[in-house]
């Protein structure tokens, strides 16, 4: 008896650590928007904003998009290939000199992002809505790359913890949808 018990205790453990075992082990990595970020071509055009292209990790980039008023920020493969592009979020024109995205990893490998946002009231024009007396707080969004489209929240950036909590969300989403 005590036989079966070891060798059914030693199948359970293989059967472990060939799926590597239990839950995985989540971490982060930085993108600096300031400082990780080149222009997709040499040159501007007159009146353009240039895109710009940004580090990433786990064989995805980060894509700044400019209109008028607002920049727009995207998730996409590192190839180029806009297609797969996750759009994130419309903020000022200015977001590239003072933000980050946090990359969640799940053994290494991206499943979302984490990024602060600036919030503004409802139904304005764009050209009005990221002046200063319009903003109306900060948020946290948290989003789901190719595969993990069902992660999707928003913190509001001063709760207590707030990093600690959109890390929480994006992982428990994580586990939960494998």
């Amino acid at each position: 008896m005590l036989v079966c018990v070891a060798a059914l205790f030693g199948v359970v453990m293989f059967s472990q650590s060939a799926n590597g075992g239990g839950a995985p082990k989540f971490s982060s990595a930085y993108t600096n928007l300031k400082s990780q970020c080149k222009a997709i071509a040499k040159g501007v055009a007159q009146g353009d904003d240039m895109p710009l292209r940004c580090a990433g990790y786990g064989g995805y980039e980060v894509r700044i998009d400019f209109s008028a008023a607002s920049s727009h920020l995207g998730v996409q493969s590192a190839r180029g290939n806009s297609e797969d592009r996750i759009a994130l979020a419309d903020q000022p024109l200015d977001y590239n000199v003072k933000r980050k995205v946090e990359w969640r990893l799940a053994g290494g490998k991206p499943f979302a992002v984490i990024f602060r946002v600036d919030k503004a009231k409802a139904d304005l024009d764009p050209a009005e809505m990221w002046r200063p007396e319009n903003k109306t707080g900060e948020s946290l969004l948290v989003k789901g790359l190719k595969g993990h489209e069902r992660i999707d929240f928003e913190v509001d950036a001063n709760s207590p913890n707030a990093n600690a909590k959109a890390r929480e969300m994006s992982d428990r989403a994580y586990t939960e949808g494998r």
